[in-house]
């Protein structure tokens, strides 16, 4: 009898699902990713039970988020029993930050990508199954999946081909990202950081902080609005450290002016901004600036000097005020965001008290509060005064009901007021959803218009305010 033929290799994928988690940041890598993917021939679609491959971006910023990652990478895993799926693969701050760890200790996933490896995501899911050897290296030397014949390009005819954002070698040159599905669209101005703040690990495992020159970011910025994207949302570790290594603090002014003269751009949003680095030229040019919303995303953390100084912060409850006043005078209908870290190490009842009153005075309009959790590789590991965990949680539930009354008397202060509301949703009955210059897109709170007949998605809409319900405002279409 003649010797079995071998069974066939399973077909490379053909279609992949990307799912991010974590912060806006992941959010733009996956974009990117995307775009590489599609450009290598590759269709990604939305649902992971829909898709050939699952490509999972995952986050590293505390414990929550790790458990949180690692649980969809398992749901994902389950798809290739359950599902269509063949193939997971695992990115994103967990991947780089324990490569070797999940390696050894998640089997179910076929490779984990550091960052590093992010441009080999075609090869590595053009293999079949069983031909990644668990590091994300293929055990064959077949060639990588070649792009679909016909396939069009991602980059406008004229235009450089635009760089892929996320951490890749040096001189690395890919695909541009994803093409825009609506009218908003997040842009990265730079990768890493250089703080040292006692509870953060993001620099050990996004490295020190990278500014994107300037002409990358125009030229992505005027390919998105060139898809129809009138607000852009321009994110990094900390936004307001753009230029320092290209040769000056002005770069991120002279940035936004040139955002400016982009035919077709409504909104620029500058998010995670920290209030050390705020200068005067810059408070000013955003006041000025037409498309700039004066919108202020302030990374604070406490308003304690003392928790600050533990957290390796500077500022005080008086600097902060001082610079929320310094804003108001330039434009009193500023609108801020910002988070706090409750029950950190050495953290007392005074503490939070004078938090409480910074709140108080301050008068914030979007405000997260988060538990401190122990994170590995931080100095606030080795930091005595430890505070319990539950009353941690009950400290953020006692802030998180000041700033629930703050935020409604903020809300309800805007009734019988004006605002532009950039359309996002529609719906049957006639009415329309979308947020103005106060509210950032899946962080704040949102605009329904109660009825806009005829309204279209990415349309700007003068309304004025007739109802506060929570972090939502209700509104009509203005005579």
């Amino acid at each position: 009898m003649p010797p079995a033929e071998p069974a066939p290799a399973a077909p490379a994928p053909e279609t992949v699902a990307i799912v991010t988690l974590g912060c806006g940041r992941n959010e733009v890598d996956s974009q990117n990713a995307a775009g590489l993917l599609a450009a290598s021939g590759y269709r990604v679609v939305a649902d992971p039970e829909q898709a050939d491959a699952v490509v999972v971006n995952t986050c590293a910023f505390v414990e929550a988020a790790k458990r949180e990652s690692i649980e969809t990478v398992l749901d994902a895993a389950a798809l290739k029993e359950q599902g269509r799926a063949r193939t997971v693969l695992v990115t994103g701050c967990l991947a780089e930050r324990y490569t070797e760890e999940l390696r050894a200790e998640l089997p179910e996933a076929d490779a984990i990508v550091p960052f590093a490896d992010y441009g080999r995501l075609p090869e590595l899911l053009g293999r079949a199954p069983g031909s990644l050897n668990g590091h994300g290296i293929p055990n064959g030397t077949a060639a990588p999946v070649p792009a679909a014949p016909g396939l069009p390009s991602l980059v406008p005819a004229g235009r450089r081909a635009l760089p892929m954002v996320f951490p890749t070698p040096a001189g690395a040159a890919f695909p541009a990202r994803a093409p825009a599905r609506g009218p908003v669209a997040l842009v990265k101005l730079a990768e890493g950081c250089d703080r040292d703040c006692s509870f953060c690990a993001i620099p050990s495992f996004r490295g020190r902080f990278r500014s994107r020159r300037p002409t990358e970011i125009l030229d992505e910025v005027a390919w998105l609005a060139g898809q129809g994207v009138s607000e852009v949302c321009l994110v990094a570790e900390n936004s307001t450290s753009y230029g320092k290594d290209l040769g000056g603090r002005e770069a991120l002014i002279h940035l936004l002016r040139d955002l400016a003269t982009i035919d077709g751009l409504r909104r620029v949003r500058l998010n995670y901004l920290q209030p050390d680095e705020l200068t005067p030229g810059l408070l000013e040019e955003m006041a000025a600036n037409p498309v700039v919303c004066s919108y202020f995303d302030l990374s604070l953390q406490h308003a304690s000097a003392p928790v600050l100084r533990r957290m390796r912060r500077g500022g005080s409850a008086e600097g902060f005020l001082e610079l929320v006043g310094r804003i108001r005078a330039l434009d009193p209908d500023a609108a801020f965001r910002s988070n706090f870290i409750l029950g950190f190490p050495g953290e007392a009842t005074a503490d939070v008290r004078q938090l409480e009153e910074f709140l108080e005075a301050a008068r914030l309009d979007w405000v997260a509060f988060f538990a401190w959790s122990p994170e590995d590789g931080t100095a606030a590991l080795d930091l005595d005064g430890r505070v319990p965990e539950a009353t941690a949680r009950a400290r953020v539930e006692r802030v998180q009901e000041l700033q629930d009354r703050l935020l409604a008397e903020a809300q309800q202060a805007w009734v019988g007021r004006r605002l532009e509301v950039l359309v996002e949703r529609v719906e049957e009955d006639g009415a329309a959803e979308g947020r103005s210059y106060r509210e950032a897109p899946d962080a704040d709170g949102a605009v329904r218009i109660e009825d806009a007949p005829g309204a279209e998605v990415g349309e700007y809409l003068p309304v004025v305010v007739t109802a506060a319900q929570g972090p939502e405002l209700l509104a009509r279409l203005a005579g």
